[in-house]
């Protein structure tokens, strides 16, 4: 009987031995992980709005001035824009000013044009100004201009400035803007000579002024 019980506790030792070997010999399940799928952007086409950021001294599409921009000094940008109908028959000189990123200060834009016609020189009036493409109002006193990126809130690096001149028609002036106080230091005095072309303008306003370019 003893000898019985040996053998028994014996042979269940060797089933132990042989489970533990087959649970041993299967590795565990592993799991895959499928990355998730990725999906490329698709490519934009860069767009060009004209006159978009702080910083670029552009036209609207159509719009052409008389004289285009040029460099008055080293940093002040300028131009003739346009010769447009003014009040009680005479016109107004539209002049762009412009001071760009990273000029070394302000400039400052004097009430002070003159126009000389083919008859001599014309009566000169009253001044407007406003940001380019946009309304105007009274100007009574200099613009001062900060380069831009860096203009404080509430000031601008461009201007459009519309000197108010008598009655203009076909034939060549010559626009004189004196004592412009220039980015870099000292002042300086800008000259538009040119032949223009004038038609009057259709509209109600009496009596009639003209449209030139």
């Amino acid at each position: 009987m003893h000898m019985f019980k040996l053998i028994t506790i014996a042979f269940a030792g060797l089933l132990v031995l042989a489970c533990s070997s087959q649970v041993s010999s299967n590795p565990p399940p592993t799991s895959t992980v499928t990355p998730a799928a990725t999906t490329t952007p698709a490519a934009t086409t860069p767009t060009s709005v004209i006159g978009a950021g702080a910083c670029q001294n552009t036209y609207q599409t159509g719009d052409t001035p008389i004289v285009a921009p040029r460099k008055a000094g080293q940093q002040l940008e300028v131009a003739l824009d346009a010769v447009r109908p003014g009040v009680n028959g005479g016109n107004r000189w539209f002049v762009r000013f412009y001071v760009p990123a990273g000029a070394p200060s302000t400039a400052e834009i004097p009430l002070r044009a003159t126009v000389t016609g083919p008859s001599g020189p014309l009566q000169m009036g009253a001044y407007v100004a406003g940001p380019a493409n946009a309304g105007f109002g009274p100007l009574t006193q200099p613009v001062t201009l900060y380069p831009c990126a860096s203009a404080p809130q509430g000031t601008s690096s461009l201007v459009v400035v519309g000197a108010e001149s008598g009655p203009v028609r076909s034939g060549t002036y010559t626009l004189t803007w004196s004592d412009i106080r220039l980015p870099e230091g000292g002042t300086r005095t800008e000259t538009w000579t040119v032949t223009l072309t004038c038609e009057f303008d259709p509209g109600p306003a009496r009596p009639q002024a003209t449209l030139c370019k």
